[in-house]
């Protein structure tokens, strides 16, 4: 069952972990990594296996927020196409909500995951940019409407 808001679905798969020897994935069950045989220690691995499960999740989390950001211009020039604009402005303004909802999200879910490995440091990165990049469209609405406003 999902836990929450998460994306992920089951986020609390947490059957695997890196060796801390070899750093090849294994299954938390084993008691001897079966690649270099360092003796494994079961509550160090289900801890382990945790954390790592926890870092998959706000890569993948931040992976779909930078997904739902490149389809934002998408919608936007779809409003310029006839037929289609429809479509366009559906789209365009139900992410410029879900994207700072989303934002907001993995902020609070994520923001103390550990920054470990390369992969959560651009998952990190990427939320960074995403979240002050949205402040465009945003101000840019807001201009839109005063302006409509004054007239």
């Amino acid at each position: 069952m999902a836990n929450g808001l998460s994306l992920m679905g089951d986020s609390t798969n947490t059957g695997v972990f890196d060796c801390p020897n070899c750093k090849q994935t294994i299954n938390v069950t084993l008691t001897q990594c079966t690649y270099c045989g360092v003796a494994i220690d079961a509550s160090v691995a289900e801890i382990a296996a945790v954390k790592m499960a926890r870092q998959n999740n706000a890569c993948s989390d931040a992976s779909f927020l930078r997904t739902c950001a490149l389809a934002m211009p998408v919608f936007w020039l779809l409003m310029l196409v006839p037929f289609v604009s429809m479509l366009g402005v559906c789209g365009y303004f139900f992410l410029l909500f879900a994207i700072p909802f989303l934002s907001i999200r993995w902020w609070v879910k994520y923001a103390n995951v550990e920054l470990s490995d390369s992969d959560t440091r651009r998952a990190r990165t990427t939320v960074v940019v995403i979240s002050v990049l949205i402040l465009l469209p945003w101000g840019l609405e807001l201009l839109r409407l005063l302006t409509l406003h004054s007239n």
